[in-house]
């Protein structure tokens, strides 16, 4: 059977690929680059580099300064960056990060966003597994004991979160719930996930075997037998828009910080969070 022939490459300006380098250099650079740095970092001769760079400041995306002839992005950069974020659709970005993060995983993936009432999950695609989560849209997650909600109770500021907070931590005390009582006892919790760069929340077969006497079993019900893994997705304010998690079994979903989903789920809020514009 004779192969089917490849579509053809389609031809497009090599030099501008060839200064491509160069911005995304200045774009991912804290501030201004001598030439030097500047063109090791873009894999170019200096004297190639230089070229380029004089085109491309004649156009406005990047400017020199006067004084330390260094190189930065130009205004016209800056124009088409704010051009960018304002056309934006980030559910829709959302929506596609969620579907490929279940491909790579295979499990439930879900997205949160904060709310009136706190983490609210606004997105939800179950897994092709047998097993379902039992998890709808609308439901608001607690702070204290969700890896969704304890991704915005480590990166929310917290004059947004402390209210709410305050009032579940007061909440657990009354149910005796298995799960922090107090600010202090929470703040182990809120460190690990912020070392890790995503939060994480293991379930138990058997939650009356680590449950203290007299306390509540409600909230180790909810997590029985699961494990998750959330990750934040931030704006390009630097602010946390999103919490994109995945649930599951624990029979598929390793503990580890270092485990595959775990690894994917932080993979995919990353590229979301560049997508949205965040550095």
């Amino acid at each position: 059977m004779p192969t089917a022939a490849l579509p053809p490459a389609r031809q497009g300006i090599q030099s501008i690929e060839v200064a491509a380098p160069l911005l995304r250099v200045l774009a991912d650079s804290s501030g201004a680059l001598p030439l030097s740095a500047l063109a090791k970092a873009a894999g170019m001769p200096a004297a190639k580099a230089h070229r380029y760079l004089v085109s491309l400041i004649r156009v406005g995306l990047v400017q020199q300064d006067a004084h330390s002839a260094e190189y930065d992005l130009g205004a016209l950069a800056l124009e088409l960056g704010l051009a960018s974020l304002g056309r934006i659709d980030a559910m829709q970005l959302a929506d596609a990060a969620m579907s490929s993060l279940r491909d790579a995983t295979g499990e439930t993936v879900a997205l949160a966003v904060w709310g009136n009432l706190g983490p609210t999950y606004v997105r939800l695609l179950q897994s092709r597994r047998p097993v379902t989560v039992n998890l709808q849209i609308g439901s608001v997650m607690p702070m204290t004991y969700t890896a969704s909600g304890l991704c915005f109770a480590t990166w929310l500021p917290e004059q947004d979160s402390a209210s709410l907070l305050k009032l579940e931590l007061t909440s657990n005390r009354r149910q005796k719930l298995a799960a922090p009582h107090t600010l202090t006892a929470l703040r182990p919790l809120l460190n690990e996930t912020a070392e890790h760069g995503l939060a994480r929340m293991i379930g138990h077969l058997d939650p009356a075997a680590a449950r203290p006497p007299g306390s509540s079993r409600a909230a180790e019900l909810l997590l029985a037998g699961f494990n998750a893994f959330s990750a934040p997705v931030f704006d390009n304010d630097g602010r946390i828009r999103f919490a994109l998690t995945v649930v599951g079994s624990s029979a598929h979903i390793r503990q580890a910080w270092d485990g595959a989903i775990a690894m994917e789920t932080k993979r995919h809020a990353t590229a979301l969070s560049r997508r949205l514009g965040y550095r």
